[in-house]
């Protein structure tokens, strides 16, 4: 009996390891790109995807954001401000009212301080400029997507918070 405790034969040890249950994973945040560049588009998509985000659609124009915000019924949307039909600043409103739980961080590549402020004031959380890390990126949406209205995203070195 004691060479069967001993090389795990017989009776079942009483302190078997029971297998916790594996955590429950929040769904993927879900985002919309608003740009009139596909290429950026393709390039934004990819880094979200990369980092988790469920890319549930994209627009090119006005019209296209708007129907993109309206079906996608995103968590976040991605808004370029400048676009040859409307500037994403006139455009907010309208994706505001397309679906408003969501959480609105334009993209530009012109930081200027006046840039900033128009879009908070109509209505962003976030501002990121173009040519910020996909990773920086990533981290800035989750903290929007988190708390809400987040300090400006700048390219490195203008920004040390996200390495």
């Amino acid at each position: 009996m004691a060479l069967g405790k001993l090389f795990g034969k017989g009776r079942k040890a009483e302190t078997e390891t029971v297998e916790p249950e594996p955590e429950p994973v929040a769904p993927a945040l879900k985002v919309v790109i608003v740009d009139d560049d596909p290429d950026a588009r393709d390039f934004i998509r990819m880094g979200l995807e990369v980092g988790g985000f469920d890319v549930v659609g994209e627009g090119g124009d006005g019209a296209s954001a708007v129907q993109a915000v309206r079906e996608g019924e995103p968590d976040l949307v991605l808004l370029d401000l400048h676009m040859p039909d409307i500037g994403g600043i006139e455009l907010l409103p309208q994706l505001r009212e397309a679906h408003r739980p969501a959480r609105f961080v334009v993209v530009s590549a012109i930081g200027a301080t006046h840039m900033v402020e128009a879009a908070i004031e109509a209505g962003a959380v976030g501002f990121i400029e173009k040519g910020v890390s996909p990773r920086s990126v990533n981290l800035h949406l989750h903290k929007v997507a988190s708390m809400g209205a987040v300090k400006v995203v700048r390219p490195y070195p203008l920004n040390s918070e996200y390495p």
